[in-house]
């Protein structure tokens, strides 16, 4: 493994402007302080900068990593008032009000905890500080221009970031959409073949199977009614017609018994794949899934559990197992995301719904590490 892949698995292209801003600023300001004869190199007012550069950084990039952690969002919210922090006391330790670049670093992680206009509001207050402290614990008269210049980058760095935020997650719903229209074209393509077999089989039995019963039933009258000579022929011929009649028979059985679902195609394209999440399916074949009812609720449940993973769970795997035990059709659903603050919503409400809907038993378990959907349907499918 080489530095390149290492990094990038912590670092994506933001960070990496925000941490290369960092090192620029953090060298200049502890190079010009230790040029100070009040603060040389490696005294205690140099170390203490040092050390507030390196805090605000640390905590930079664990706040903006893609990973999730157990205890969302209250970590991040702390890792951001600790760069708060950071900042305001470098604006004191250190007499160079460029130092306020942080803060246009530290802004444009707002929106991903509240709104843009919210973070707008908040960039005001924010900035204050740089005005007061540089104005009257530095003594510099222009520390108000600064102070406004500064925050009309911030201005800028908030709606950058949040418009990339929103264009993020439209395109994630977009994704969300197209998974779900995969799905449903392929269940109705399933559908589809399936009533394509079932008026195959049932015009063959209306048909030809009605055609030799008629045949087979003037065959045996013509049987009766006919000399010595042609009654071998006749019940030959009869018997060959009965014969024929059991043959359809058998082969309008077998469509029928074919017309079954192939719901694995449509499951495995809710599979997804990215670097901090990724759901699983696992099919297992030969379902015999005949009714476009269950198929469709059992897709539709598996959809509204996906969904809810990658916009709420702070887990970063999720699984969908569905199989047959016994004369059971069993749909497991977990992820290891944590349950702490879990609450139901409208997407539950709508599982248990369409389980009513079939007559299937639905389970959540939300207890220890992780959450699980357990769908339960007994008898014929």
């Amino acid at each position: 493994m080489n530095i390149k892949s290492v990094t990038s698995k912590y670092l994506d292209h933001e960070q990496w402007v925000a941490v290369l801003s960092w090192v620029v600023l953090s060298s200049f300001c502890l190079y010009l302080l230790g040029q100070r004869e009040q603060t040389p190199f490696f005294s205690s007012h140099w170390i203490i900068s040092a050390v507030l550069f390196l805090v605000f950084i640390v905590c930079f990039t664990k706040a903006t990593r893609e990973q999730p952690y157990k205890n969302e969002p209250w970590l991040r919210v702390s890792l951001m008032v600790v760069q708060l922090v950071a900042i305001y006391s470098l604006y004191y330790v250190v007499p160079y009000s460029f130092v306020a670049i942080l803060m246009t670093i530290y802004v444009a992680q707002l929106p991903y905890y509240t709104s843009i206009q919210n973070s707008v509001l908040l960039s005001i207050p924010l900035s204050v500080p740089l005005w007061l402290i540089y104005q009257f614990g530095w003594g510099d008269s222009y520390a108000w221009i600064s102070a406004i210049l500064f925050w009309a980058f911030n201005l800028f760095s908030i709606v950058t970031m949040g418009t990339r935020l929103r264009e993020t997650e439209a395109l994630e719903r977009e994704q969300a959409i197209n998974r779900e229209l995969r799905a449903t074209q392929m269940l109705l393509e399933e559908a589809s073949k399936q009533n394509e077999r079932t008026r195959i089989a049932r015009n063959i039995h209306d048909l030809i199977g009605h055609h030799l019963t008629a045949l087979s039933i003037n065959l045996q009258v013509a049987s009766r009614k006919a000399n010595d000579d042609l009654k071998p022929t006749l019940e030959k011929s009869q018997s060959i017609t009965k014969l024929l009649l059991s043959d359809v028979r058998e082969a309008v059985s077998d469509l029928r018994d074919s017309a079954v679902l192939d719901i694995e195609n449509a499951l495995q394209s809710l599979s997804y794949h990215s670097a901090d999440k990724r759901v699983e399916v696992v099919c297992q074949k030969n379902l015999g899934i005949q009714s476009i009812d269950i198929a469709d609720a059992v897709l539709r449940i598996s959809q509204e559990a996906v969904t809810n993973f990658l916009k709420h769970s702070n887990g970063d795997r999720q699984s969908i197992s569905l199989s047959r035990q016994g004369d059971k059709l069993c749909l497991f659903i977990e992820d290891n995301g944590s349950t702490q603050h879990f609450k139901g919503g409208s997407g539950l409400t709508g599982m248990q719904e369409r389980a009513d809907e079939i007559g299937a038993d639905l389970s959540v378990q939300t207890k220890g590490r992780g959450f699980s959907i357990q769908l339960t349907l007994e008898g014929d499918v």
